[in-house]
This record gives C-alpha cells, sequence and structure tokens, in this order.
C-alpha cells in the first residue's frame, strides 16, 4: 500500500523519573494519562534516539511567523521547497537525495495520527500541508530516512511528524497584511469548559497572486475535546475542517525566464487553471493507563476529501493542453498500542509495539485536451499530441500493520535501539465509466498482495559528557509499484528496497556553539522497471545511490548575537540501468540540487527590538535524464535574501496584549528566479519564485 496509520504513544521519563513513576500512586496515574502525546514521541523525544530529527518546538514555530509549515524546512539540513507556483496545489519537496516529496510518495506526513500521504491521488503518496494551521502546532519533527518502525510506507527519505497543542490555558492571535493582498488571520485556543479540556485553532488565508489570474483563499478549523473517564482513562475526539480554492497561471518560457517577455506575465497557452478542495478529519483516542509503566491506546479515524485540479502544460515541443484530475476520497483507519516504560538491568527501557489498519478508497477521474475546463471531441481520444485520454475508476488500497521498537539507555556510552515493521498491502482497481486511455498507465486489476518487513537499528553513544555524543543507523523502507502499475493483472515483482546507512555527531566545544554533523548513504535495490511495454511485463531491475553531508550549526557569541547555518552537499546517481538504456548509469538523479544552504543572522540591538536577515541558496540541478543522443540538462539553481525587523514590547513575557510586531521582507533584492524547471520535447519551462514582498504582521495574547 502506498499509505499507512499512525497512532499514539507514551512521554517520556529518564531514569530518576521511570524510579518514581514505578512507585507513585492513583494520582499520578491521572497526570499521566494528561500527558498522552501522538504516536513516536516517546522514543524520540529524548537524547537517545540513534537517527538525524529535526525538532522545532511552539516557540519556534510561533516566532518566525509561518503562513504555512513548509516554511520551516529550509531550516532543515538538506531540505528544499522546489515551489510549484499553483496555490492549492502541493510543492515538490527534497529530502536526503529524494526530490518526490509532498508532490509524490518519498516523504511520509502526519497530523496527530492522522497521514495527510494520499495512496492514489496525483502521483502515490500526494501531501498538501495547506490543511494545517500553523498556530494550532505544539511542534513538529522531521525524521531523516526511513528510520522509525512506528511509520510505514512514504518514509524512504523520511516522516513530517506534526504535533497540535493538546492542554494549556491560551487565547492567541496572529494576523498579517502583505504584497499581493495577502491578509491571514489565525487564532488558537485552549483551555477547560466544565471536565472537557478544549484547544482550537483556525485560519483564514487569502492572496491576489503575484502573476495574472492567479490568487487563492483557504479557511481551516481544527478542535479536540477531551476528558477523563475515571482515574487512569480519558477519551478524546478530535476534527479538522478545510476549505480551499484557487485560480494558477502555470509555466513560464524561456523567453519569459530571459526577461526577453514580461517574466510574471501569464503565457498565453495558458488557460483557466485552479483547484478546489475540500477536506475534512475525524478521530476518537482512548487511552488507558495499565499500570504507571504500561499504557494501552486505541484510536480510529476518518477522512473524506473532495479535490479537483485544472492544469494547463506542454505535452510535447509546441502543444499545450489543459487536463483535469478529479478525487473523491475516503478513509479509515483503527488500531491498538501498547506503550511501556521498565527498568531493566538498572537501566531505563522504553519499547512500543502496535497493530494497525488502515483502507482508503479513491474515485479518480481524468480528462484530457479540454477548452476552458469544458472537454472537446480530442478529449475522448487515446491521447492526442501527447495527451492521455479518459480515466474514470475506483482505487482501493488496503494495509494490516506490525510494529515494534525499543530503545535501552545501559549506559551514557552505550545506548541502542531496535525496530521491526512488516506491512502487508492489497488492494483493487474498478473502472466506473467510459476509459480512452491505453497502455501501461491504464492498466486497472486486482493488486498483488504485497509484505515486506523493514529492519532498523541504531546506537547513540556520549563519548565526552557536555562535549561530543555520536550516533550510528541502519534502516530500511519501501516502496511499491508507482501509480497504475500496482493494478497491472499478473505483475510478478517485489516492492524496491532502500536501506540508509548513517553517522552522526553532535559537537559542543563551548556554551553557544554547537554542530550537528552527519554523513548518510541511501542504496536502492530490486527498482521496478517495466522491460516489455507490449507485454506490460515489469522486473525488478534497477539501483540508486543518494549519499551526502549535512551540517546544523549554531553559535551565540553574545546575548546580542547570534547566527545559525543549515548546509548540505548532496550526491545522487543511477548505479544500474536497463539493458536497452546503459547511458543512465552514473547518471545524477534529477532534481536534487548538488548543495542547499540556509544562513541565518539575527542582532539584538536592544532587549527588545530584533533584526533578522537569511541569505537561502540553492545549487545546481539535473532536471532531465540523458538519452542515446543527448546529456543530461541542468538548471543553476539560485539565490535569495530575506530580512525581517520585530518588536516586542518588553512586558508581553507572561502578559496579555501585543506580543510581537514584526515587519518582513522576502526577496528583499527582488532577484527574479524560478524555484523549479523542467523540459518538454525540449522545450524548457519554469516556475517563477515570487518577486519582493513585504509583510507586517503581529501577534496578540488575551
Amino acid at each position: 500500500m502506498r499509505q499507512r496509520l499512525f497512532a499514539l504513544s507514551a512521554p517520556v521519563v529518564n531514569a530518576a523519573a521511570l524510579a518514581t513513576l514505578c512507585t507513585a500512586g492513583t494520582a499520578q496515574q491521572v497526570a499521566q494519562v494528561d500527558q498522552i502525546v501522538i504516536k513516536g514521541q516517546a522514543l524520540t523525544e529524548g537524547k537517545d534516539q540513534p537517527y538525524s530529527v529535526k525538532r522545532f518546538d511552539q516557540a519556534d514555530l510561533r516566532e518566525r511567523q509561518l503562513t504555512q509549515a513548509q516554511q520551516l524546512f529550509r531550516e532543515v539540513a538538506g531540505m528544499e521547497v522546489r515551489g510549484l507556483g499553483y496555490d492549492g496545489v502541493a510543492d515538490s519537496i527534497t529530502m536526503r537525495g529524494f526530490s518526490g516529496g509532498g508532490h509524490g510518495g518519498d516523504i511520509g506526513y502526519v497530523i496527530d495520527g492522522i497521514p495527510l500521504n494520499e495512496a492514489s491521488s496525483h502521483a502515490d503518496g500526494y501531501a498538501d500541508l495547506n490543511v494545517i494551521v500553523p498556530l494550532e502546532l505544539q511542534g513538529m519533527d522531521v525524521f531523516k530516512g526511513p528510520v522509525s518502525a512506528l511509520y510505514g510506507n512514504f518514509n524512504r527519505a523520511g516522516v513530517i511528524a506534526l504535533r497540535s497543542r493538546k492542554g494549556g490555558a491560551y487565547r492567541e492571535l496572529d494576523v498579517r497584511l502583505g504584497s499581493h493582498g495577502v491578509f491571514d488571520l489565525q487564532g488558537a485556543y485552549g483551555g477547560k469548559l466544565g471536565p472537557l479540556t478544549v484547544n482550537a485553532a483556525t485560519q483564514v488565508y487569502r492572496s491576489g497572486g503575484y502573476r495574472p489570474d492567479t490568487g487563492s483563499e483557504r479557511g481551516t478549523l481544527s478542535a479536540r475535546v477531551a476528558m477523563d473517564l475515571g482515574r487512569a482513562t480519558q477519551a478524546s475526539v478530535a476534527a479538522r475542517l478545510h476549505r480551499a480554492e484557487s485560480t494558477t497561471a502555470s509555466v513560464i518560457t524561456q523567453n519569459q525566464y530571459q526577461g526577453r517577455e514580461g517574466f510574471f506575465d501569464k503565457n498565453p497557452n495558458v488557460q483557466n487553471d485552479g483547484t478546489d478542495k475540500d477536506f475534512a478529519t475525524l478521530r476518537a483516542d482512548l487511552a488507558h493507563t495499565l499500570s504507571p509503566s504500561l499504557k494501552l491506546l486505541a484510536f480510529a479515524y476518518g477522512t473524506d476529501q473532495n479535490f479537483t485540479r485544472y492544469f494547463t502544460r506542454l505535452t510535447n515541443a509546441s502543444t499545450w493542453q489543459q487536463r483535469a484530475e478529479d478525487y473523491k476520497r475516503h478513509v479509515l483507519g483503527y488500531g491498538l498500542n501498547l506503550n511501556g516504560e521498565h527498568m531493566l538491568a538498572a537501566a531505563p527501557l522504553r519499547w512500543v509495539a502496535g497493530i494497525e489498519r488502515y483502507e482508503e478508497d479513491t474515485h479518480f477521474r481524468y480528462t484530457d485536451a479540454l477548452d476552458q475546463r469544458q472537454a472537446t471531441a480530442d478529449t475522448f481520444t487515446s491521447g492526442v499530441n501527447g495527451g492521455a485520454g479518459t480515466l474514470d475508476r475506483l482505487l482501493t488500497t488496503g494495509t494490516t500493520s506490525a510494529f515494534g521498537q525499543i530503545e535501552w539507555a545501559l549506559s551514557p556510552w552505550l545506548r541502542p535501539s531496535l525496530g521491526l515493521r512488516h506491512d502487508r498491502i492489497g488492494g483493487g482497481c474498478e473502472r466506473r465509466g467510459n476509459e480512452t486511455r491505453s497502455g501501461a498507465s491504464a492498466q486497472c486489476a486486482a493488486m498483488k498482495d504485497f509484505a515486506v518487513t523493514t529492519p532498523k537499528a541504531g546506537l547513540r553513544s556520549t563519548w565526552v559528557e557536555r562535549l561530543l555524543e555520536a550516533r550510528a543507523s541502519v534502516a530500511e523502507g519501501f516502496a511499491l509499484p508507482g501509480d497504475a502499475a500496482k493494478f497491472t493483472a499478473g505483475l510478478s515483482v517485489d516492492p524496491t528496497r532502500f536501506r540508509q546507512t548513517e553517522l552522526g555527531l553532535v559537537v559542543t566545544p563551548a556554551p553557544g556553539l554547537s554542530a550537528d554533523l552527519s554523513l548518510f548513504r541511501t542504496d536502492s535495490r530490486d527498482e521496478i522497471a517495466l522491460v516489455d511495454s507490449a507485454n506490460l511485463v515489469y522486473a525488478n531491475l534497477g539501483r540508486t545511490r543518494r549519499e551526502g553531508v549535512e551540517a546544523e550549526l549554531r553559535w551565540r557569541p553574545a546575548p546580542w548575537l547570534q547566527t545559525s547555518a543549515s548546509l548540505a552537499r548532496n550526491r545522487s546517481r543511477v548505479l544500474e540501468s536497463l539493458p536497452t538504456t546503459p547511458w543512465l548509469v552514473g547518471q545524477q538523479v534529477t532534481g536534487v540540487a548538488r548543495h542547499i544552504a540556509t544562513v541565518n543572522l539575527t542582532v539584538w540591538p536592544m532587549e527588545t527590538l530584533s533584526l533578522g536577515a537569511t541569505v537561502r541558496s540553492v545549487g545546481r540541478m539535473a532536471v532531465t535524464q540523458r538519452t542515446a543522443s543527448a546529456g543530461q540538462q541542468h538548471y543553476d539553481g539560485y539565490e535569495t535574501l530575506d530580512l525581517m525587523l520585530a518588536w516586542a514590547p518588553a512586558s508581553a513575557a507572561g502578559s496579555h496584549g501585543l506580543r510581537r510586531f514584526y515587519l518582513q521582507v522576502a526577496n528583499a533584492t527582488d532577484k527574479r528566479h524560478a524555484t523549479s524547471a523542467g523540459v518538454t520535447g525540449g522545450t524548457w519551462t519554469y516556475n517563477p519564485g515570487a518577486p519582493r514582498t513585504v509583510t507586517l504582521g503581529a501577534s496578540l495574547d488575551f
């Protein structure tokens, strides 16, 4: 299956706290229930995890003044948002040498146990973070690579685990106005209503767009209500509603990019493109403390989504066509988790084990060769000038998963972690209407049942207290055949396997100075290739290597000065290809920049005033694969500068009223650049990045 479930887990305690917990009475059991958090935090929140994870807490999220959670990704070494410029459509995210996160299935996304990845939408694993309100979040954890047994498919590059706020007393409001008609209003509430603990957040966002015929509106409401049912039992219900609409201007041409025509103008071949989305989730949880060191958690959730997209693009060197994709998606998930914390050999042992079931069905309709969103005679062919005919089908996927993971802090220098996950995935395809597409991308049969087991192992070690920390891990992930390939009758292939090996060091040579360094290599094997297109025969053939070095540096030499940097150098290349395409061996993976760097400098000329500057550099990347007659083509990347001035009243800490007032200037030099690029039939197209954008905003507490 191309998607999986997530559940809850227990919190982390240290050895001293664990000893106290094991002798605690009923009152402590009740308090412990209130601290239940989302799955994965118990085994990754402390200092024992043997792999790379970047964490952002609630203060980080609010101080960045975000309109989208993904704006934090540039602070993660090796991550890049390759913006597509289509409001309402997920961008492509790069991490660990993979370029298909968000707009594809390389990265897993989850909010409080609800997966955002879509098994059978536009590219398997598509995920849209626009449904998240930044102000609702307690934190965000970025796991690099398939390192946790708690997550299955869509985690070969890593997992983005979002955690909403639970409990607490607060009333917050963030409002901002900006260039291009931007208006963003976010509010959050936390408190008690009788016996109920309530957390809620909302966002209303509007933009007129920085190109002709572009603009977007979206509104989101999320809420969670929790209640104690007894001394050691808590129930909660959480819901989310999201509505979004947008119009877009698609890509620009080479002439526009080089300045010979209007850089931001809408190409006359682009039609009335846009998106329309409704999204809703509902989740129920029941948590019971069996003993001070053992907790049982049960959950069930459902998701309903309607998403329609119209998109004009080049289908060959000279033909532009508008296509439509429509997805009606229904999801049901449920599962049980058992979480334990014990002392073993006088050392704290934390573990989680669980079983989950996930079911998704998607009614998918595709039409091409449209005229202003209306069908033409060419729409009902098998493909005109590069078009793809029509599809109308019901796609189903289901998975049953079992997993377990432990962390054992034997000593400061010996903290091993072991994990194992097994996924059994099946599904099918049923035609629901007229389909005129043919060939490999039109197959519609029962999915082969896939069974895959992925082990994880790692070690964390403190070599010199408060100076040098080391980590090492080996972890496996997987990927099913993509798109219609997995619905091909008689398919006889295994899932593609990915193995990541990582070494890391955390060095803290002086107060205020730290460096987190990591070296990784991810090798794929048994890639799935179409070896006989006439007879639709697939085989496990192909290998790719992704490797690189990442560094996150922070230095605060004085109370009034801080600098930080997130740096990455990637090398991704093909090791094995089909005998018919030997020229691909040694070629770069497309969409992966050779270097990615973010450098930030913040100065406090006075305690209540801060000035910040952020430089972002994205290096050269391949955008095409080599052919028998032509080499790879590359986009040279770009650099931008962002500025921010913020004023926080001296009385703001812990008080009500104005908390912060700020002025942001994104792309301060007004540099014309493209956040992504491509080539179709030898013709270059680009997605233009935003021009200089000025935003004024304020954060208030009540």
